[in-house]
């Protein structure tokens, strides 16, 4: 069967293949009959434009990047997943692709990530962002136009969005206080996450508008993963006594949490209350199902991508901000 080309198109509907193109993009008016009998003959051919030829057209990749978190990570973050899926829906409408680029970074040799540009992109979308991030300096020193999805350091010459975690964690933990609860165990991410600066900032600052005291050794630091979760709380089940409730920082790691105080038979919600982050399926389907600050994920995905084709189209110039409010969903385990 020949290949069907924007002239096999053009002649079928007796017009030519510049009208044909410029009725596909939309980059000049072509009467609306015209533009059917295109449409139609589109659909009756199954012809497919060649998206490298649109690339070399408009001079872009119509791809769009997103620098995200570790592979052992995603495995296991259904907030990911869903951040993804706002991400996809909107660059799907905009008819851009993505390429991703999971977190490989070198600990030890930050000076030398794994940033192999060998796909050509028209913008990044950079995830939870480090202190001083390598892939933020990466895409600016290539002149790359990025939005962060999570709050940079560099906030007055960036364009991001978030969820307003220190408001979030400030609910999450006056909610506690308020019923009662005086020590609360923070299973707090990676420090070297600007969120984590986040969570620290409105668990602490609860704590000092109810007139009360509490320990830098109740805010722990821990991977994401299930396992490091269940890890790390069950060492602290020996080393801090007398605590009634917990916040973690997502999902996942509530999860390892509830696994250690189910082995240590403490009741929840009745001995321990716990809180979690991201009230995504996890927090539905487990028993008891978990109370979590909701951060409108998909929204969050889907604004970020809105924006970045904003950037990449220079319909936004001026480095601009969107916080997604939080609220926290109560369930069975405070």
């Amino acid at each position: 069967m020949p290949k069907v080309t924007i002239e096999t198109v053009a002649k079928k509907v007796g017009v030519s293949a510049a009208t044909v193109s410029y009725a596909l993009s939309g980059k000049r008016k072509i009467s609306r009959e015209v533009t059917d009998r295109i449409l139609k003959a589109v659909d009756e051919l199954d012809y497919r434009p060649s998206i490298t030829a649109r690339n070399l057209a408009s001079s872009k990749t119509w791809t769009v990047g997103l620098y995200a978190s570790p592979t052992q990570n995603i495995r296991e973050d259904y907030f990911f997943n869903n951040i993804l899926a706002g991400i996809l829906d909107v660059l799907h409408e905009k008819k851009y692709q993505i390429h991703l680029y999971a977190d490989y970074l070198n600990e030890n040799n930050k000076d030398h990530p794994d940033l192999n540009m060998t796909q050509p992109i028209d913008g990044a979308l950079i995830m939870n962002p480090r202190i001083n991030d390598v892939y933020i300096q990466h895409i600016m020193q290539r002149d790359i136009p990025f939005v962060v999805i999570g709050t940079p350091d560099e906030r007055e010459n960036s364009f991001y969005v978030d969820a307003d975690i220190t408001a979030g964690y400030y609910a999450a933990t006056n909610y506690l206080i308020k019923k009662g609860h005086r020590k609360i165990i923070l299973m707090n991410g990676s420090a070297e996450y600007t969120q984590s600066k986040q969570r620290k900032a409105g668990y602490v600052l609860a704590y000092q508008d109810n007139g009360m005291d509490f320990s830098d050794e109740w805010i722990l630091n821990v991977p994401m993963l299930e396992e490091e979760g269940y890890r790390v709380f069950k060492q602290a089940l020996e080393e801090i006594p007398d605590f009634s409730a917990v916040i973690t920082f997502n999902d996942t790691i509530a999860v390892g949490v509830l696994r250690a105080l189910k082995e240590k038979n403490m009741i929840v919600p009745g001995k321990v209350a716990v809180i979690s982050a991201g009230n995504t399926m996890i927090t539905r389907i487990h028993a008891p199902s978990i109370t979590s600050l909701d951060m409108s994920s998909y929204e969050m995905g889907a604004k970020a991508a809105e924006l970045l084709v904003d950037v990449i189209e220079k319909k936004r110039i001026q480095p601009s901000h969107t916080i997604i409010q939080t609220h926290l969903v109560e369930r069975e385990s405070t």
